[in-house]
């Protein structure tokens, strides 16, 4: 679907400089991020954070709200495979915890393009793995992730499924990254330019992620995956973003093989909308949704 116009206007400064596909602009990508986040999102603070390092990989542990059952909820952030960290989602992260009254396992997995498929898998497997080590039972395990992170969560998945290990109670996405083949998405952009600025970046993400493997591996590409036997999914996408129809295409693949997955679609151009809950009701009524369906899922 064409994108609508409001009289020829460009995108302004920041979405060029955010959807801009130049190898050099994403330094300034991941500085902005940031810098975003920082402005827009604040860490709870009865949070307690504590840096660590799991298999090697940098992570830290959220607590403050954890249960004496040992829940346990692994956070797996967005930023199209190439940006984000544990700083830009640990507010995001945290907030969840909360909600779902469970300590938290945040970690900052290898970024592309100078650590490709399968780096962010093998990094969620390691600390997925350390989880189960420490004692905590998988019925006790939940995973959340956005974007490309709520995409790695569905991975994830998958992969625990391939080498048969003990599957978490439920997964929680926000607007996941679910289809790095086809990337034309469609979508409603009220300034001209937008969206086609959105279908390259989109593309030149996932061909940095890719690096050369097939993107319709279920494990790069989600969208394609058996969902056969996997826990739970609670799936939640704007309307108005391009990754509405990763959302639904997953869903009704996961529904296909019999999955209990839900779909929220919010009425909203905002992607990620649940990282704006301290300034938006919508955004944390979703948050809120999110977080019971993971606190139902340990329960």
């Amino acid at each position: 679907m064409a994108a609508r116009s409001t009289g020829g206007k460009k995108p302004n400064i920041l979405l060029r400089s955010m959807f801009n596909n130049s190898p050099q602009s994403l330094w300034f990508q991941r500085f902005m991020l940031d810098g975003i986040v920082k402005t827009l999102g604040s860490t709870p603070k009865k949070a307690k954070i504590i840096k660590t390092r799991i298999e090697g990989i940098p992570a830290e542990i959220i607590t403050g709200w954890a249960q004496p059952d040992g829940r346990t909820l692994l956070y797996l952030h967005g930023g199209a495979y190439l940006m984000g960290s544990i700083s830009t989602h640990r507010p995001l992260a945290s907030a969840l915890c909360r909600i779902t009254s469970a300590r938290g396992v945040i970690i900052d997995y290898r970024l592309a393009p100078e650590h490709p498929f399968p780096a962010a898998l093998e990094d969620a497997l390691l600390a997925y793995g350390a989880i189960l080590a420490s004692g905590v039972k998988p019925e006790k395990i939940v995973i959340a992730g956005d974007s490309a992170g709520g995409g790695l969560t569905l991975a994830l998945l998958l992969a625990l499924k391939q080498k048969g290990l003990p599957l978490p109670a439920g997964a929680y996405c926000m607007s996941p990254w679910t289809n790095l083949y086809e990337c034309n998405k469609s979508g409603h952009f009220h300034r001209t330019g937008v969206k086609h600025r959105q279908d390259r970046y989109v593309r030149y993400a996932s061909d940095l992620y890719a690096a050369g493997s097939d993107k319709k591996n279920p494990l790069i590409s989600p969208a394609y995956g058996d969902y056969a036997g996997l826990p739970p999914i609670l799936v939640q996408a704007a309307k108005g973003e391009l990754l509405r129809c990763d959302a639904r295409e997953t869903v009704e693949r996961a529904r296909a093989h019999g999955v209990d997955a839900a779909l929220e679609i919010y009425n909203s151009r905002v992607h990620v909308l649940q990282g704006l809950a301290g300034r938006s009701g919508l955004g944390r009524s979703l948050l809120i949704r999110g977080g019971r369906f993971l606190a139902d899922r340990l329960d």
